[in-house]
């Protein structure tokens, strides 16, 4: 499902910024590229407005995923948050930064975006937030930490922009997507599969020798980030 500003080509980016979570809440679903490539959490909820969406992932019935119909401010303003969610986060690109002024079915408004922004910010839990930089973001944002990467649209390449409330993860929910692009994937793709295969050729007592100084010098470490 092709939809304005989908990710279907950009997904690893905000993939490879997310941090441990047991729940995904993706908000403005579309055709949900994020959702359908990352690991899926214990909990996976696809928000939209737009009924089209709606009907069209309610015929795919993706298991694991629940997909609600409502805008993004009603749900994250009445959800039961606990602290362990993570949010991504991918409105209609702000009026201020587009070429085009009409794009989407439903669209957003300057205030729109106000009020979005204005509810995120008092989340009590991760969250991603991906568009073009624009004075409202970069203001209200502050403080948030961002990455950028190029995306092609549909006359050229512009660079978006994503803000998550969280340090740069040490350790990925799903780490199956490492590097910025395809050639530097490929690349980290070989060489971990080298190593695991090494690992894998070794006598079974070094290996367990080996496995038990991993687990010594870095288990405690990726437990403590973890939390």
């Amino acid at each position: 499902m092709r939809y304005p500003g989908g990710k279907g080509k950009t997904y690893q980016h905000v993939i490879n910024v997310m941090p441990p979570h047991a729940v995904y809440i993706e908000t403005h679903l579309g055709g949900g590229a994020v959702m359908r490539h990352k690991r899926p959490a214990i909990r996976n909820i696809g928000i939209d407005a737009d009924l089209k969406v709606i009907a069209a992932w309610s015929a795919e019935e993706i298991p694991g995923v629940e997909v609600v119909h409502s805008r993004a401010e009603d749900f994250l303003a009445h959800f039961d948050f606990h602290g362990d969610e993570l949010i991504y986060l991918d409105p209609p690109y702000h009026p201020q930064v587009r070429r085009r002024t009409r794009v989407y079915s439903l669209d957003y408004s300057a205030e729109d975006h106000k009020q979005l922004i204005a509810l995120l910010v008092s989340l009590p839990c991760m969250a991603i937030l991906s568009g073009y930089a624009n004075d409202l973001y970069n203001d209200s944002l502050v403080g948030w930490h961002t990455r950028t990467f190029h995306a092609k649209t549909h006359t050229d390449v512009r660079e978006e922009t994503l803000w998550f409330n969280f340090e740069p993860p040490k350790i990925l929910h799903d780490s199956r997507y490492l590097g910025a692009d395809f050639r530097a994937r490929q690349t980290t793709k070989r060489r971990l599969q080298r190593l695991q295969d090494k690992v894998k050729r070794m006598d079974p007592i070094e290996r367990a020798v080996f496995s038990q100084w991993l687990d010594e010098e870095y288990s405690s470490k990726v437990q403590s980030v973890a939390r």
